[in-house]
């Protein structure tokens, strides 16, 4: 099968049609700085230094080596029996031919527009540049990371651009102006200080019958260069805005005149559709099981049994939950189920949060304008204008808004309208302070659930499920609907379930196992993981590494070395994320915490990122050796035998045994895990110590029941 490698948008690697799973940025660094020297020999210390720059740690180079051993793992789990990367004397190679690399195709096909410019073909030649410039799909080299990044990118988007300005031209020559409105005002908005760019459109727009809008965006270019930089404009600017006022006949489109408006207008401005009524709802949901209770109550909240002018403004629910939870399902569902009550139409509006690159909300509101029958000329060229129009259109409306995957407040809000009788469901991977909006958690499914969604998925295949390795898939997937579907598919595709279930077992290489035709439970995961701050990826690093049912609060402090203000904003940062659950129960006193199955697998597999300094497990057991024996000291008002001296800079003990006896209780399974765990590493005064702490008469401990355990071969989904 064909290797094909991207660095224009996302860093990547296909084999056929199966990307690689290559999800740490360091890594996707290395592969880029290789893709860009394809077929020439680059030395580690031009890897070590590409990466790091002038400030390497000392194991660069037992990275450097490790992260290209992981690209050729990844290159060969896809599906390539071909090695590209080859260890050269001092260095590695990465060979490829032309068409395997999209930035080679670009430059290519972009060489041969020209050419074919040159021989006075202009059609053939802006079809030509056209489809080089659809080889971006983003900005370049999206989701790596390294010291030589930035100076890579400018000089990649610099490429682009210059490419980008020639085919404007040509197609401006072509008399295609009126297409050309909306893409450069796209453009001059994310680059607002390239003066042909805004030339180009000025142009644009006065042949499409816009002189006014023409001077306005010139106006604009004056006032960017004046007000931030104290610069005036070149001299092709200030000429063409005068050519602009004196309607200079050489400015007209050829063949045609500037007043030749593409399509009817009101007056001087064009038409809008007044009844458009969008149907943009995805299918319904099939199958779907475990969740019907959700869409009767959820449904119930943007239903008004009385009509809309019983309430005094739209009703927004917001779904949130970890990756793959099963959230745009239920939204999808929930919508089906009231769309009679909008019948002025749906909007569905997919942000795309977890990609590489969330969509900008201006570029969301154009979308959601046109799906409202706006014109593409009508928008306007500021999202806080684009949202005011917006809000405008649904006024006196009855419209449900569907906002799937949204990734900030930011991307949501110019989304809500004003007229209460519309409704706006929001999905989102993380908990977002969404004003006025009723939060529900979207949770995994429960075993029994877990099982209808499995069997639901396996279509013909149903009498076929064992119900013990039926059971062990669920718990393996720890009730995620996603990891749920992909096992479906993998037993449709002929694995055996009891099979299945062996491959699940092992945490290692578990979302190894979950990933088929496209769909990962890693690519999720990783997601949300490229958003957390350096400490919260260091303290799920460690959490996640526990072999306890629940993380105490105090881990952040005792295994990764935080301020204990610093350790309370990283626990809401990592609940806020759905990386870390807050335990049932845990208020009042000390908090604890659920790491999800699959989340603990991501860690495991080394995906989420180097847990912090010397051994976080062995810190931890430590902390809790000294927590249960003052525990029974205090209880016993008596100093416990053999006491180790309490870890530095952590004083937790008032905070968390103010109900020593309470805590014994609630810590129970927690402790019995950690003596088991000294036991196996062979620490005899920690578990000796842990061991007189459960068995103290004067604890009053009793038996708890078993708590669903976070980590593991014998955890359930939490």
């Amino acid at each position: 099968m064909t290797l094909r490698f991207t660095v224009l948008g996302p860093v990547g690697v296909t084999v056929g049609a199966r990307p690689a799973e290559i999800h740490r940025p360091r890594r996707l660094g290395i592969l880029a700085y290789l893709l860009l020297h394809a077929n020439q020999v680059v030395t580690v210390d031009r890897l070590i230094a590409a990466t790091w720059g002038d400030a390497p740690p000392t194991t660069a180079r037992a990275q450097v080596q490790s992260d290209i051993h992981g690209l050729r793992r990844a290159i060969h789990a896809a599906g390539s029996s071909d090695n590209p990367i080859s260890t050269q004397p001092g260095g590695y190679r990465l060979e490829l031919r032309p068409e395997q690399l999209d930035l080679a195709l670009f430059t290519d096909q972009a060489a041969l527009a020209r050419a074919e410019a040159a021989r006075g073909e202009a059609e053939t030649a802006a079809g030509l540049m056209r489809s080089a410039l659809s080889l971006w799909r983003g900005p370049a080299l999206s989701g790596a990371s390294g010291d030589f990044l930035e100076p890579a990118q400018a000089r990649l988007e610099e490429a682009r651009l210059d490419q980008y300005e020639w085919l404007v031209d040509l197609e401006l020559a072509l008399g295609r102006h009126h297409r050309l409105v909306t893409e450069l005002t796209e453009y001059l908005t994310e680059h607002p200080l390239r003066e042909r760019l805004r030339i180009q459109l000025m142009l644009a727009l006065y042949r499409s019958g816009r002189q006014p809008d023409a001077l306005r965006v010139g106006r604009r270019g004056r006032e960017i260069l004046v007000d931030e930089y104290g610069l005036d404009p070149g001299p092709a600017l200030t000429e063409l805005e005068t050519a602009i006022l004196r309607q200079d006949p050489a400015l007209n489109a050829p063949g045609g005149s500037p007043a030749e408006p593409a399509a009817t207008t009101v007056g001087d401005r064009p038409a809008v559709s007044t009844s458009c009524r969008p149907a943009q709802l995805p299918p319904f949901p099939v199958p779907f099981a475990g969740r019907a209770d959700d869409v009767v109550h959820l449904g119930a909240h943007l239903h008004a049994e009385e009509g809309p002018e019983s309430r005094p403004a739209p009703p927004v629910l917001l779904l949130h939950g970890m990756a793959g939870v099963g959230k745009t399902a239920l939204a999808v569902r929930i919508a089906h189920t009231v769309r009679a009550d909008y019948p002025d139409g749906h909007l569905y509006l997919d942000l795309r949060s977890g990609g590489s690159e969330a969509r900008a909300p201006r570029h969301v509101v154009a979308e959601a304008l046109r799906g409202l029958g706006v014109d593409h000329r009508e928008l306007p060229y500021s999202l806080d204008e684009r949202a005011a129009l917006y809000r405008s259109r649904l006024a006196d409306r009855r419209l449900l808004v569907v906002v799937d995957d949204a990734g900030s407040v930011d991307q949501v809000q110019p989304l809500v309208p004003a007229a209460p009788g519309c409704a706006v469901l929001v999905t989102s991977r993380f908990l977002l302070d969404l004003p006025s909006a009723r939060r529900h958690r979207v949770d995994p499914l429960p075993e029994c659930a877990g099982l209808d969604v499995l069997t639901a998925h396996l279509d013909d295949r149903r009498s076929e499920v064992a119900p013990a390795a039926a059971r062990a898939v669920v718990r393996a997937c720890g009730g995620q609907p996603l990891a749920l579907r992909i096992a479906a598919a993998r037993v449709r595709s002929g694995t055996r379930l009891t099979d299945l279930a062996e491959l699940l077992a092992d945490p290692r290489h578990l979302l190894d196992e979950l990933a088929v035709d496209g769909l990962s439970v890693r690519e999720g995961l990783a997601a949300v993981h490229r958003s957390l701050s350096p400490s919260a990826t260091r303290v799920l690093a460690a959490a996640a590494q526990l072999p306890t049912p629940s993380v105490p609060d105090w881990v952040p402090v005792a295994c990764a070395g935080l301020g204990a203000r610093e350790a309370v904003r990283v626990l809401d940062e990592l609940v806020r994320c759905h990386l870390l659950t807050l335990a049932p129960g845990s208020a009042p006193g000390p908090n604890r915490y659920l790491v999800h199955r699959l989340v603990a697998a991501f860690v495991a597999a080394g995906e989420g990122g180097d847990p912090p300094g010397d051994d976080p497990v062995a810190r931890a057991a430590h902390t809790w050796g000294v927590l249960a024996g003052e525990a029974v000291r205090r209880i016993t008002a008596s100093p416990h035998p053999a006491e180790p001296t309490p870890p530095p800079d952590v004083d937790l003990h008032n905070r968390t045994l103010a109900d020593p006896a309470g805590w014994l209780r609630k810590e129970r399974a927690n402790l019995i895990a950690v003596q088991a765990l000294a036991q196996d590493r062979d620490w005899p005064e920690l578990a000796d110590r842990i061991a007189a702490a459960l068995a103290d008469r004067h604890s009053h401990v009793r038996a708890c029941p078993p708590v669903p355990t976070a980590v593991g071969q014998s955890r359930s989904s939490w």
